[in-house]
C-alpha cells in the first residue's frame, strides 16, 4: 500500500504531502538529471522554452536564469502548479498551466525548445505526446528528455504501480515518426538513480526551408 501511494504521488503530487515533501524531494532526486538536461538544452537569450512535468520547479528556475524570453511550465499536478505560482510569483514572463503533455495549451511552433525530466513514464500515450511536442516546437527547435531506463526503474519495487519503462530505442522511434531527427543519447550517473539517459532531438524543418 505504501509503495502504491508513493508511486501515485510521484506521478502527480497531491495534498499537503505533495506540496511539502514530494515536490521538493523530486527536485533533490532529479538534481543530476536536471543538470544534464540543462546542458543538452543549452538555453540561449531570447529563446522561449517549455518544461513538461516540472515537479518542484528547480529546472524552471535554471531555465529562467538563462533566457530573457517567455518560459512555460506545464504539469498535471495542481499542487505542483500552485507551488510554482507561489515560488515564482515575481516572474512575469513565466506562464504556468495544469495540463497533460498530450494537450499542451500552447500555439503551434511557439517555443524554441522543450524539456522534460523524470516524467515520460507517466505519459498515457507516448505517440500522442511526441506529436503534440512536435506541434508546439518550431522547425529546427530542440527537444530534451531525461529519464531512467527500464532496468533502473525496476530497482524500486514500486515501479509496478504506474511507471512505464521505455527503452531509448523505442522513444527514438516514436520521436522520428512524430517529426524529429538527429537523435543523440547521453548517459549520466548519480545516486538513486545510479544511471540515467538524456535524449536530445531536433524538430524537422519545414519543407519550405524554415
Amino acid at each position: 500500500m505504501l509503495r502504491r501511494f508513493l508511486a501515485a504521488q510521484f506521478a502527480r503530487p497531491t495534498g499537503v504531502l505533495g506540496r511539502l515533501w514530494i515536490a521538493p524531494w523530486l527536485d533533490r532526486i532529479s538534481r543530476n538529471m536536471n543538470a544534464l538536461a540543462l546542458a543538452e538544452l543549452a538555453p540561449a537569450t531570447g529563446e522561449r522554452i517549455v518544461e513538461i512535468g516540472f515537479g518542484g520547479g528547480a529546472l524552471l528556475r535554471d531555465i529562467l536564469s538563462r533566457t530573457d524570453a517567455a518560459v512555460f511550465g506545464v504539469d498535471v499536478s495542481a499542487v505542483a502548479v500552485a507551488r510554482a505560482e507561489r515560488r515564482f510569483r515575481r516572474e512575469a514572463r513565466l506562464h504556468l498551466s495544469q495540463a497533460s503533455v498530450e494537450r499542451l495549451p500552447l500555439p503551434d511552433a511557439l517555443v524554441d525548445a522543450a524539456v522534460s525530466v523524470n516524467s515520460l513514464y507517466f505519459w498515457p500515450d507516448l505517440a500522442a505526446a511526441f506529436a503534440e511536442l512536435a506541434r508546439v516546437i518550431r522547425p529546427g527547435g530542440r527537444l530534451v528528455l531525461a529519464f531512467e531506463p527500464p532496468e533502473e526503474l525496476r530497482k524500486w519495487p514500486g515501479h509496478v504501480h504506474g511507471f512505464r519503462g521505455v527503452a531509448a530505442d523505442a522513444l527514438i522511434g516514436l520521436a522520428l515518426a512524430a517529426g524529429f531527427e538527429a537523435p543523440r543519447v547521453r548517459e549520466g550517473r548519480g545516486r538513486k538513480p545510479d544511471r540515467f539517459l538524456c535524449l536530445s532531438l531536433t524538430r524537422v524543418a519545414d519543407r519550405g526551408g524554415e
